[in-house]
């Protein structure tokens, strides 16, 4: 029985990686126009009054451009210290250090977590959960039980890092793969 995985061609693949990495560059352009506003409406308060033309004077922009920028702040969420990009960081190193499976067993899980509706619950234990979810849906040929008892083994964050690369369909040659 082959899988959705082995169906894919090289060329899907390759427009899937890139969908993820234009993703990552949206929300990275996001992250940034959000500072950006952010930063016009400390200009605007520390202007005090006729904040809005005086930002707008030293920007060399229009009034309107400024409001716009205050309208953005106020649905901004507050920027952290965190780069935009340490849950991918941190999901990569994650990754590497779990137990590497087979190429079938990549493909089994790859297959099975395209159906899988993953929501907060899954934060307590979303390795035991994946276990049995592979126990109950893993096709024919796969061995289940090894596959389920690796699963087991991960940690909250290997298991999310997991499920998220998979949901982005990363390449399963870049995930630790055993013969």
């Amino acid at each position: 029985m082959s899988t959705p995985e082995q169906d894919t061609p090289e060329w899907l693949r390759e427009v899937r990686e890139a969908d993820a990495a234009q993703d990552r560059l949206h929300r990275a352009a996001e992250e940034i126009a959000d500072r950006r506003a952010l930063a016009v409406a400390r200009g605007v308060e520390e202007a005090g009054r006729g904040g809005r033309q005086s930002v707008a004077a030293r920007l060399g922009t229009r009034v309107g451009a400024v409001d716009k920028a205050l309208a953005r702040a106020r649905g901004a969420a507050r920027p952290g210290f965190l780069p935009y990009d340490l849950n991918d960081r941190l999901f990569t190193l994650e990754i590497a250090e779990i137990t590497p499976l087979t190429t079938g067993q990549w493909q089994a899980l790859h297959w099975l977590t395209r159906s899988l509706v993953v929501d907060a619950t899954w934060l307590h234990d979303p390795a035991g959960l994946l276990a049995g979810e592979v126990e109950d849906a893993v096709p024919d040929g796969a061995d289940t039980a090894a596959l389920a008892e690796a699963v087991r083994s991960w940690t909250r964050v290997q298991a999310i890092a997991v499920l998220e690369a998979l949901r982005q369909d990363v390449d399963l040659t870049t995930l630790p793969t055993r013969s």
